[in-house]
């Protein structure tokens, strides 16, 4: 997979720019068109006229799905090639699919001896003139778009190889019923941002919301890129970590959206952490009852918790998250490049919220993680695409079935009512939110195999991981009576009684489990020495 896909109309330079491009980056090169020939022993015109166009198209589906199987390769696609649904959903899978583009009178120029072009005849303009048009909707659908108007091969190949993602490149479909949408996970993508960005937009107003953080290293490259797709962008900054989440900050972006013409058609992009997601994310609910957004994680943590599933939230003198929202966004790029610079306390952070979701869903992950944390917390590329794409995968899925916590998306909660409670009583923004929930998990554990639930193998490798993790070194600092109240604020306390989320065995958990306050109290002072 992670192969480059070439496609547009005719005489749009497919077959001169990918081999450009494949020399330029040292990839292999595939002529869809020259494949099917040579497995048909036949040329395409002889196809058409020997099984129809019907027949063509289905060698051609099966040419493309052999030579999707290479890894690595700049593809050349038929101009028809992405106008079949299944073919474009496998050339967007693990592929990075740029379209190239010409002028109707420059593509008739190219053509004007249009020999084993069947479509194409009788008349060259005519048969443009008909067949563009619904073409040239699915073309603009690509990742990246290029014309080559005027511009020689070698320029056009620079172009696109300055602007393709690096080291792989995953889709994950979101598949909630009226607002399905889809996380792209990979290396250098804000050129796809932008471009996706452009279609969204369609010249419609655009924000970005950031922090401090954000601006100081995310966000000029990110400008840069829409403004080489034609896009201008308003900028509104808010303060970084929790002081983002209060009504005050959400009041400010309120008045630029105002300020900057951003109306019901108007986009809203999140450039930044867990706590820029919620805010920015809470802003484009209530907006004008709801306007669209795109979440661009920045931090780990972001990418594979807070900014899947649509919940936006402010924090409140009571508590944590207690106004909020569920707003599904419309696209979500998680750009591994971000990590890069990412803190090491704030990268360790996030692996309790990469171990939680395996343990409550997936044994294969748990095995993984095991095996793979020391090239995880190296920061090794392949190790954190795969960590990322694995997690984010696992919460689609669950999100996917369950959008508003009715139900099973309750797990991902594993951790969290100790968890939240722990920043509460600490002081938002004083303790991290990951090493809150590994806390949280260790309590939740404990709580499993205290009331019968768990297994004493789940607690240990779940132990296991969070210490080599280095998620456990320091137990937080909090007062007995600040934490109990703070429990009691929990959100998913009902009438009083506490309830958990507790792990039966790796890779299952059960939710809604009340629990005896006797027993959350002893195994709270044991496991927090409180």
């Amino acid at each position: 997979m992670n192969n480059v896909v070439l496609v547009g109309f005719m005489g749009s330079g497919k077959t001169t720019v990918g081999r450009a491009l494949a020399d330029q980056t040292r990839r292999s090169f595939i002529d869809l068109d020259e494949e099917i020939a040579t497995d048909a022993g036949r040329s395409i015109s002889e196809i058409f006229a020997d099984e129809g166009e019907a027949g063509f198209r289905e060698r051609e589906s099966r040419g493309l799905e052999r030579a999707l199987r290479r890894d690595d390769a700049i593809i050349a696609a038929g101009g028809g090639a992405p106008l079949r649904d299944e073919n474009w959903r496998e050339m967007r899978s693990g592929n990075c699919v740029v379209a190239l583009t010409a002028e109707p009178a420059e593509l008739a120029r190219r053509l004007n001896r249009p020999k084993g072009r069947p479509l194409l005849q009788p008349d060259v303009p005519s048969a443009i003139a008909a067949l563009l048009p619904t073409r040239m909707a699915r073309y603009l659908e690509a990742d990246l778009v290029f014309s080559t108007d005027g511009k020689p091969a070698a320029e056009i190949s620079r172009h696109i190889d300055a602007r393709l993602p690096r080291g792989g490149l995953h889709r994950i479909s979101i598949d909630v019923p009226g607002a399905a949408h889809e996380v792209t996970v990979g290396f250098h993508l804000a050129n796809l941002a932008a471009q996706a960005l452009r279609r969204l937009a369609a010249s419609r107003p655009i924000m970005v919301v950031s922090d401090s953080v954000g601006a100081g290293r995310h966000i000029d490259p990110l400008i840069e890129a829409l403004k080489s797709a034609g896009v201008s962008a308003a900028v509104h900054l808010v303060p970084a970590g929790e002081a983002a989440k209060e009504l005050g900050v959400l009041s400010t972006i309120y008045g630029a959206l105002a300020d900057d013409g951003i109306d019901r058609e108007g986009v809203l992009v999140s450039l930044g952490g867990g706590c820029v997601g919620d805010v920015a994310g809470f802003a484009a609910a209530t907006w004008m009852r709801g306007i669209r957004y795109v979440q661009m994680p920045t931090t780990l943590l972001a990418m594979v918790d807070s900014s899947i599933g649509g919940k936006t939230a402010i924090n409140l003198p009571a508590g944590k998250n207690l106004a909020g929202a569920v707003h599904q966004p419309v696209a979500i790029f998680s750009d591994l490049e971000y990590l890069e610079t990412l803190a090491d306390a704030e990268f360790r952070s996030a692996l309790a919220e990469i171990t939680k979701v395996a343990l409550v869903a997936d044994r294969s992950f748990v095995d993984w993680l095991s095996v793979n944390l020391v090239a995880l917390l190296g920061r090794d590329k392949p190790a954190m695409l795969e960590a990322v794409r694995w997690a984010v995968a696992i919460k689609a899925g669950v999100v996917s079935r369950d959008p508003h916590e009715t139900g099973e998306r309750a797990i991902l909660n594993y951790g969290h009512t100790v968890g939240h409670a722990l920043e509460r009583a600490a002081g938002f923004g004083r303790l991290r939110h990951g090493e809150a929930v590994a806390w949280g998990m260790e309590v939740a554990g404990r709580l499993s195999l205290s009331s019968g639930a768990g297994t004493p193998e789940a607690v240990r490798t779940q132990h296991a991981l969070l210490q080599r993790a280095g998620l456990l070194a320091n137990r937080p600092e909090v007062k007995r009576a600040d934490l109990w109240q703070a429990l009691r604020h929990d959100k998913k306390s009902q009438a009083g009684a506490l309830r958990f989320v507790l792990l039966r065995e790796i890779g299952r958990a059960d939710y809604g489990c009340e629990v005896d306050p006797n027993l959350v109290w002893d195994t709270l002072a044991k496991v927090l020495s409180l």
